[in-house]
């Protein structure tokens, strides 16, 4: 009897034990319950804190961009509007050159027949070669001026190639058949030396003559002999071809 009472004792005791330790193991249970949520909520409180910097960090990097992009923009915008000053500044003198086109027009007409008029008188009075071929010339000209369809620029284009054929007559010597002065029916040689002189010599070199102009502007031809036929008679020799080149002396008769 005294030992089933001891065994009931003790039973008794560990189930009060028991008793007690359960309520503790629940609370640890309960503790760490609460630790991991709490590391849990931490966690996730930093990765919002860290996706927050990133998303602030980006919105930083896409407002300078923004700021960036406008200063370009306002930068294009200058040079654009340095472009339309430009062009609105070159308008603005093609409008004042169109308004003067007729003007000039108007004033080119009779300057220009006047030049053709200036050049017709010097080739009248001047040394007589090619002179049938620098009329006709002048009178094209002429005619080219006469006519409402040729436009003012291709008119002062040949009034100006008029004058500069004339001018390279005096830059060099030129040797051409041609009827005989004052003898049509004969061919002669002439010799042409610049503007300064101009001879014929005939096809047996016995007539030899050199052109007088006057200071009036009229002409007429007179008899070469001695050293100056001579020194003709070579120059033609070497304008043909006939002889080698050498240094001849062009006469030179001045006009009373």
């Amino acid at each position: 009897m005294l030992k089933s009472s001891i065994a009931k004792r003790l039973m008794l005791a560990g189930v009060a034990v028991g008793l007690l330790a359960a309520p503790a193991h629940a609370q640890l249970d309960t503790a760490l319950s609460i630790a991991k949520s709490s590391t849990a909520a931490a966690a996730a409180s930093q990765q919002r804190v860290e996706q927050a910097d990133d998303q602030a960090d980006n919105a930083i990097r896409e407002y300078r961009a923004v700021l960036q992009q406008k200063d370009n923009i306002e930068l294009f915008v200058a040079q654009q509007e340095i472009f339309r000053a430009s062009q609105q500044s070159e308008i603005t003198s093609l409008r004042r050159q169109l308004g003067t086109v007729e003007q000039i027009k108007q004033g080119m007409s009779p300057m220009m027949l006047k030049m053709a008029a200036a050049l017709e008188d010097s080739i009248k009075s001047d040394l007589p070669f090619n002179k049938n071929e620098r009329l006709a010339r002048i009178e094209n000209v002429k005619s080219v001026l006469g006519d409402p369809n040729v436009s003012p620029a291709e008119q002062y284009r040949r009034v100006l190639n008029a004058y500069k054929i004339e001018v390279t007559y005096g830059l060099g010597i030129d040797s051409y058949e041609g009827a005989h002065p004052t003898q049509p029916g004969n061919v002669v040689n002439f010799i042409r030396f610049g503007r300064t002189s101009l001879v014929y010599i005939s096809k047996d070199e016995s007539d030899i003559a050199i052109y007088e102009l006057a200071a009036d502007g009229t002409g007429s031809w007179k008899t070469l002999d001695g050293a100056d036929g001579i020194q003709m008679r070579q120059a033609i020799r070497i304008a043909k071809g006939e002889a080698a080149p050498g240094l001849v002396y062009a006469p030179v008769l001045v006009g009373k």
